[in-house]
């Protein structure tokens, strides 16, 4: 259904997601086509090479409320979710991934909280929460390494910062985004880290998860980054006030 007041702007990044991004806008069409309230797709792309921006642009010829940001240059994921985000309409704002790693359909399970928080988080470890397909060992073993600094250094409690799914109120979106800083590596992180100083409420829900045997991170990077960044963000959330 699709309304100018809209209820819920689901965004999607991508860079070089010509391969992907098609079957999973038509996937995530098929969900929301089902629905009751209003919504938009946001694609924002983050200045592809290849031809994400010219088979959207043709996928939104057929997909109603499907429009698509076109960055000329490569800013980083978590500049263009910024972006994207503060530039959604919809009272609720979900990011999720291009290649559909946590199906849409999964948003079932956070609704059931939106009462009460306005940060509702996936998460692949809680219990009842799951991996479909497991990553390679060398993969999984980096992510409790990183999961284990992000625990200590920025959001203890929270078992899974690094899930790309994640719905915000437009609220919380217009409090918390502004004051995001980091560009690319660990920004959901820096954004629950805000929230957590603003008094924000978290809730953290358990979702199945599909991982993607052509997954762009590289482990001892993603490690090195994780270190880097945590310190960045530890010492800029420090000053919000």
């Amino acid at each position: 259904m699709i309304m100018k007041n809209i209820y819920l702007s689901v965004i999607v990044p991508a860079y070089n997601e010509a391969h992907r991004l098609p079957k999973t806008l038509e996937k995530i069409y098929e969900y929301l086509k089902k629905q009751n309230y209003s919504w938009e797709i946001v694609v924002v792309d983050d200045g592809s090479t290849d031809e994400t921006v010219a088979k959207t642009e043709l996928l939104a010829k057929t997909i109603p409320a499907l429009r698509v940001i076109a960055n000329k240059t490569n800013h980083g994921k978590g500049a263009v979710v910024k972006q994207a985000m503060l530039g959604a309409k919809g009272q609720w704002r979900i990011f999720t991934d291009a290649d559909n790693s946590v199906p849409l359909d999964q948003i079932e399970k956070l609704w059931k909280y939106k009462d009460k928080f306005e940060i509702i988080i996936g998460s692949r470890h809680l219990e009842k929460g799951s991996i479909k397909t497991p990553p390679p060992w060398y993969r999984e073993i980096i992510s409790l390494m990183s999961n284990l600094l992000i625990q200590i250094m920025a959001v203890p409690g929270i078992k899974d910062t690094q899930c790309g799914f994640k719905l915000f109120s437009a609220r919380a979106t217009e409090k918390i985004f502004p004051l995001q800083t980091i560009d690319r590596w660990l920004f959901d992180v820096e954004i629950l880290t805000i929230a957590r100083k603003l008094k924000i409420p978290i809730k953290e829900v358990a979702v199945d998860l599909y991982n993607s045997p052509e997954s762009k991170v590289r482990a001892i990077h993603a490690l090195a980054r994780s270190l880097t960044e945590l310190i960045k963000i530890w010492w800029r959330v420090k000053k919000i006030k």
